[in-house]
């Protein structure tokens, strides 16, 4: 059975974004428009759950946005919405007893990450371009109930794909991967990585410009931790002999094998 949709029909509707006090973006329109969505995962959380202090119950939903005015249509960039949903098995209750599960403010883990990223001055992610913590009408599904929006740019590029990846040359995958070494060096001195995966890692194959992204669930990190081999396998551009194989083989024909048998 597929979960149901909370965030829904908000394509072309618009979001203004109010600047910062406390933070100095360089905030582009404050105004933009829902292009499209990019996917929905919902955090369910049941009354156990939440006695035990492992809530809030929220939905979070990617879209693709632009500029809602005429004056920088080709700038476009990602939104996330977090929004706060009825506990399991509460959703069909009435809205004052709904009402009561009212989180009034919330942050978080992304926002709070991307903004200790923007205030260190890290280059290496896309930039955050502004949020707003607002709370939801009386009509909806919790009142009171948190929503967020964060907003950071789409940088130049695409997602690395394995299958795209490991049909590279290995001097490519080499260059590759001594970028990423690069990149997440930097990152990581400032305080936080993404969850690793593939994926995470934004790169223009025209400019061998490289960004990570995907801070939904963020790791700290430690500055000054010594660089190991194995940062790379959990990012998928070395690969150490798994039963993955079968599903997911590796069509390069000038691997490379280290001494634990890992193929780069």
């Amino acid at each position: 059975m597929s979960s149901p949709k909370f965030l829904t029909r908000l394509e072309g509707t618009t979001v203004t974004l109010s600047p910062s006090p406390e933070l100095p973006l360089h905030v582009g329109p404050k105004r933009w428009e829902i292009v499209s969505e990019i996917h929905e995962r919902a955090n369910i959380v049941s009354q156990r759950d939440a006695t035990n202090g492992l809530g809030p119950a929220y939905v979070a939903g990617k879209f693709l946005c632009r500029p809602a005015s005429p004056s920088s249509p080709n700038k476009l960039a990602f939104m996330r919405i977090h929004k706060q949903i009825p506990i399991a098995g509460t959703e069909f209750e009435k809205t004052p007893i709904r009402a009561t599960q009212a989180v009034k403010s919330y942050e978080p883990k992304e926002l709070t990450a991307l903004k200790s990223l923007e205030e260190r001055g890290c280059d290496v992610i896309p930039r955050l371009l502004g949020y707003q913590c607002d709370q939801q009408d009386e009509d909806d599904i919790i009142p009171g109930g948190f929503v967020t929006y964060v907003m950071w740019a789409k940088v130049p590029g695409e997602p690395l794909d394995m299958q795209v990846f490991w049909s590279c040359s290995f001097s490519q995958r080499q260059e590759i991967r001594l970028k990423f070494r690069e990149v997440y060096k930097k990152l990581e001195a400032c305080g936080y990585s993404p969850l690793p995966q593939m994926r995470k890692i934004i790169y223009d194959w025209s400019t061998q410009m490289m960004h990570l992204s995907g801070f939904s669930r963020p790791i700290r990190t430690t500055e000054g931790t010594q660089w190991s081999d194995l940062t790379y396998v959990n990012y998928g551009l070395v690969r150490p002999p798994t039963s993955l194989d079968q599903f997911f083989p590796i069509t390069s024909v000038d691997l490379q094998y280290d001494d634990n048998g890992w193929r780069w």
